[in-house]
């Protein structure tokens, strides 16, 4: 078993928990405004949410929902590899060889 890695604080949550637990959390916001992105582009074609993120002016324009989904989309992903990194930086090399010695005793008992 040499040579493994041991995450120091282990049964402890971190700050790299939580950013993995903000990714998760903007990665279904993310796919919850490109659903409703794709309805609001299906039902109501032209109708402009956030003008910011619209592509292409009237009749033909988006909401705005697909380019701030994936915008959301880049923030959690930033976040979940900031994460990544810092749980890596908190991982410690251990060396757990170690010779055990054992004590069987008389095996002539009867």
């Amino acid at each position: 078993m040499s040579g493994q890695t041991v995450r120091s604080g282990v049964g402890r949550t971190g700050v790299s928990d939580y950013l993995g637990l903000a990714a998760n959390i903007l990665y279904l916001v993310a796919g919850v405004l490109f659903l409703i992105g794709l309805y609001f582009d299906w039902q109501y074609t032209g109708q402009i949410l956030i003008p910011q993120f619209a592509l292409a002016d009237e009749p033909n324009a988006n909401s705005g929902l697909f380019i701030l989904s994936i915008i959301v989309l880049f923030v959690g992903y930033v976040i979940s590899v900031v994460g990544g990194k810092l749980e890596e930086w908190q991982t410690e090399k251990v060396d757990q060889t170690q010779e055990w010695t054992v004590d069987v005793g008389d095996s002539s008992e009867k």
